[in-house]
C-alpha cells in the first residue's frame, strides 16, 4: 500500500475549499476537487475545536491509517481534504473505518461497489 501522497500548501488548501465540492457525515467533511493527474492527494484537517495536540494527533493518525485502507478501491484524480469534526474524538479504529468508509461513498469515489 505504501505513502499516500499529501496536500501540503495552504494554496492548495484554498483552492480545494474554493473550488471543490463537499460532503459530511456526523464526525467528518469530505472535500473533493478534481487534479488532472493519475493519484489521489489527500490532506487531513484537525482543529482545535477537536481537542489538545495529543487527541489531534491520534485523530490524524486514525484518519490516516482508515484512509490508506480503502486508497486502493478509489478512483483517482482527485485531490481530497479530510476534515475532522470534534465529534471525531471519540473514536477508535474500527468506528473511524466504517466512518471514513461512509464518507468516501458519499463522496462517490469507490471504482467499486463496497457493502
Amino acid at each position: 500500500m505504501g505513502d499516500i501522497a499529501k496536500i501540503h500548501k495552504n494554496s492548495q488548501y484554498r483552492k480545494i475549499f474554493q473550488n471543490g465540492t463537499s460532503v459530511a457525515t456526523r464526525k467528518l467533511i469530505l472535500y473533493r476537487l478534481e487534479n488532472q493527474l493519475n493519484i489521489n492527494r489527500v490532506g487531513f484537517v484537525v482543529s482545535k475545536k477537536v481537542g489538545k495536540a495529543v487527541t489531534r494527533n491520534r485523530v490524524k493518525r486514525l484518519l490516516r491509517e482508515a484512509y490508506r485502507r480503502y486508497a486502493v478501491d478509489l478512483i483517482t484524480g482527485n485531490d481530497l481534504v479530510i476534515i475532522a469534526r470534534p465529534q471525531a474524538a471519540e473514536l477508535d479504529y474500527s468506528q473511524a473505518a466504517t466512518e471514513m468508509k461512509r464518507i468516501l461513498q458519499r463522496g462517490g469515489l469507490f471504482s467499486i461497489l463496497l457493502r
